[in-house]
């Protein structure tokens, strides 16, 4: 059985090198981070709903697969597998089989995207397996939670090489922005790197300034699309 699973639902993916992607959308509920409680700031976290455990309920990986296949028949789209967070205990291993079932099914079918996305939040240890592709965040200390990132990760990421990995940087300020660059340096990541920022505390347009004059190797703006959309509505 899977772990919590706070909501299903077919979309494009908003952002990141998949951006635009029709993406069918596995939500985890509960995720042991709090990003952006720093001081007087508040939390940003796009999905505070799903953060908690207590959120959602406990589906069969046939229910699931079941649900994916209702919203993706022809099985040619993304699957995006996220939370809260995916990796974070016991929904890890749960993701992980839920990952060998899709995958193996999708290779079989020769289909464009076999391998699901996960989006983790970096504190979890990912994996070298070509069974799942990553969009890894980097906490920043503007999120607050900094020193619980796992730095094993960019090891992996280097031995894994997939193309479609990336790294996502979320910036609320210049101090982010410049610890961003400290990172890239010192962990020398060949892989996608996406700077985001922080939606209501920096302007987009001052980040494409500094990214105009840094020019981090294979590094783009990154955009939540779904939020000019949709605004903060759930499940799009």
């Amino acid at each position: 059985m899977l772990g919590k699973i706070h909501e299903i639902y077919e979309s494009i993916s908003g952002e990141g090198i998949s951006q635009g992607i029709p993406t069918v959308f596995v939500r985890f509920a509960g995720c042991s981070l709090r990003c952006g409680k720093v001081a007087e700031k508040k939390l940003w976290c796009d999905t505070a709903y799903a953060l908690g455990p207590e959120q959602g309920e406990e589906i069969f990986i046939e229910e699931i697969l079941k649900k994916i296949s209702f919203f993706d028949p022809n099985h040619n789209k993304q699957i995006l597998i996220t939370g809260g967070e995916p990796l974070e205990g016991q929904n890890g291993t749960k993701t992980n089989l839920l990952c060998e079932q899709i995958f193996n099914f999708r290779i079989s079918q020769k289909n464009a995207y076999p391998a699901p996305r996960i989006e983790t939040n970096g504190k979890e240890a990912i994996e070298e397996q070509n069974n799942k592709v990553y969009t890894m965040d980097y906490k920043l200390p503007g999120s607050g939670m900094e020193s619980m990132m796992n730095l094993n990760n960019f090891e992996i990421l280097k031995k894994r090489h997939n193309s479609l990995d990336e790294i996502k940087f979320v910036i609320r300020d210049r101090i982010d922005f410049q610890r961003s660059l400290e990172i890239l340096h010192e962990k020398k990541p060949d892989t996608n790197v996406l700077f985001s920022p922080v939606h209501s505390d920096l302007d987009a347009k001052e980040l494409v300034e500094w990214l105009k004059v840094e020019n981090p190797p294979k590094s783009r703006l990154s955009l939540q699309i779904h939020k000019f959309l949709w605004g903060d509505k759930k499940g799009v």
